[in-house]
């Protein structure tokens, strides 16, 4: 039988909890996607110096279990001097972890766009910066868009991994209130309830932006077609 005054008494500390985790999360998210960004650009940079670290960079974050990331983070940063609280060492491990996925991503969607786009802005006179800027980004967030809220989701889970450096999240509130209680599907319940909620809230908002661009990248090509319908048949002269 489910004790329901516990749902009662705990709910506002494990509210805490999860208020915590957002922050984590919004701030990891924050570093994580302009960082993979820079990383997704080192990686197909000419100079074989900044692409070989952002590659390097990338392949140790993606091909390494993230709870030893923590670890090293937590226990490894204070041997050079860099001594942070549990939260901000959180903040940093999965802003990390995420951005090798972000570059990634992103890295696939610059690729998706047809090459001669490129070569057309250079022809004009771009730089390579302005080119990438102006036309190849802006054309990939549509493609992106729907794989980067995957990650995200993905990131809002793997934070629980954060409790084993004690940070008070959501899960390591919900152990410590397990352990006041020594009621665990109760407690757990409302853990995972809080996460299906962020995810679901974070899903369904991207679904509109990725349906907004889509809708728009549809009417773009209708336009351009028109435009160079109108252009082959003469009607612009």
């Amino acid at each position: 039988m489910l004790e329901y005054q516990i749902f009662f008494d705990y709910f506002p500390m494990i509210l805490l909890g999860f208020w915590l985790t957002l922050k984590i999360v919004v701030c990891a998210i924050a570093l994580g996607i302009p960082l993979g960004l820079i990383l997704a650009l080192g990686r197909r940079s000419n100079f074989i110096l900044i692409s070989f670290f952002a590659t390097s960079f990338i392949e140790l974050f993606r091909n390494t279990p993230f709870i030893i990331q923590v670890f090293l983070f937590y226990y490894v940063l204070p041997f050079y001097g860099l001594r942070l609280s549990a939260e901000y060492v959180g903040i940093l491990a999965l802003a990390a972890f995420g951005s090798a996925y972000f570059a990634e991503i992103i890295r696939g969607g610059i690729d998706a766009i047809p090459k001669g786009q490129l070569e057309s802005a250079r022809a004009i006179g771009m730089t390579d910066w302005q080119s990438m800027k102006n036309i190849i980004l802006p054309q990939t967030v549509s493609i992106v868009l729907p794989p980067l809220t995957n990650q995200t989701l993905t990131l809002i889970k793997e934070s629980a991994i954060l409790s084993t450096i004690t940070v008070h999240e959501l899960t390591m509130t919900g152990l410590m209130v397990q352990g006041e209680t020594f009621r665990p599907f109760e407690v757990f319940i409302m853990v995972a309830l809080l996460y299906w909620a962020l995810n679901e809230t974070i899903a369904s908002i991207m679904r509109r932006i990725e349906k907004r661009y889509s809708r728009n990248r549809k009417q773009n090509k209708i336009v351009r077609s028109n435009i160079d319908i109108i252009k082959s048949s003469g009607f612009s002269r």
